[in-house]
């Protein structure tokens, strides 16, 4: 339900939607003419108006705000937003031209003055765009809005694998590996197109309204992160991937890595827990010994 309008009447708030671009002439005057008159309060405009699904919550909470900006990037209209990470945040959006549903991921502003992360998520997603498969969330394309980086992907109904076993509580064994299946497969032919993940997590895997799973997100893990100055080279998206080419001293960025991510899975999936002491101290997710104390799933 939208919040009650507070001090901007109908006619502002239908002015600031017809200027950021959001209704066209034609659409105003439809709604106008439902509503009979310009004379109603704004709550009246906004029911005709999400009724119609001409704006979103999303949209007029930002226009009540008066933002001028933000509603469009590149050929994609935001809706709403679908969830947020360290560096992006990820919203529904609809083709300007063709009316396609995409998902839009839009590095977060904090980022926007750092040059060194803008250009790494361009970079990633420009050599994500060139993976296609049935286990891979394609990216369509990537640009730039203000300054704040953005890529178009497809968008999966469904919801990621995280939220998933968290609502079932573990999987059995056949729904698993069923989901095990379509992430190895996917990782296959990533890994043969010389892409590896670097962020293996049930997050980081959509499981579509058919059940089949998809990986995305990939490539980003490896952006640095400049802190006072300095780059960090294990951020909190590949601290883990860190910890244990250390523990088992293999070369950075070693393609068994995503392998070893993906038995991780498998094991929370059917346990219901996560095998790896879950913890955000960097020290702790370095540590060897977070590698070898892993108990068998036989005594859970």
């Amino acid at each position: 339900m939208v919040r009650q309008m507070v001090d901007i009447s109908a006619d502002k708030l239908a002015q600031r939607a017809f200027d950021v671009g959001l209704l066209d002439n034609q659409q105003l005057e439809m709604t106008w003419s439902e509503l009979g008159t310009r004379q109603v309060s704004a709550d009246e405009f906004i029911a005709v108006a999400t009724r119609r699904e001409l704006l979103t919550k999303f949209q007029i909470d930002r226009l009540i705000n008066a933002e001028r900006f933000g509603y469009f990037y590149g050929d994609y209209k935001l809706l709403y937003m679908v969830g947020a990470g360290t560096f992006a945040r990820v919203y529904r959006g609809v083709g300007r031209l063709d009316g396609k549903m995409v998902a839009v991921k839009v590095l977060r502003q904090r980022y926007g003055d750092d040059v060194q992360v803008r250009e790494n998520f361009i970079r990633e997603a420009e050599m994500v765009m060139q993976l296609r498969h049935p286990n891979v969330v394609p990216i369509y394309d990537v640009g730039t809005e203000r300054n704040r980086p953005y890529m178009g992907m497809e968008f999966v109904e469904g919801s990621n694998l995280r939220s998933f076993v968290m609502a079932r509580k573990k999987l059995t064994l056949l729904e698993s590996l069923r989901i095990l299946r379509d992430v190895a497969a996917g990782l296959e032919y990533s890994i043969g197109q010389g892409v590896a993940h670097r962020d293996l997590k049930l997050s980081n895997v959509l499981v579509s309204s058919t059940g089949r799973g998809k990986l995305v997100d990939f490539g980003l893990a490896a952006m640095e992160v400049k802190t006072g100055g300095v780059n960090e080279n294990f951020n909190p998206r590949s601290i883990d991937y860190a910890g244990l080419e250390r523990s088992t001293g293999v070369r950075r960025n070693d393609p068994r890595s995503d392998l070893y991510f993906a038995g991780v899975m498998l094991y929370h999936m059917l346990s219901g827990h996560a095998p790896l002491t879950e913890t955000k101290d960097r020290a702790a997710r370095l540590s060897v010994s977070r590698f070898r104390e892993v108990k068998p799933l036989i005594q859970l």
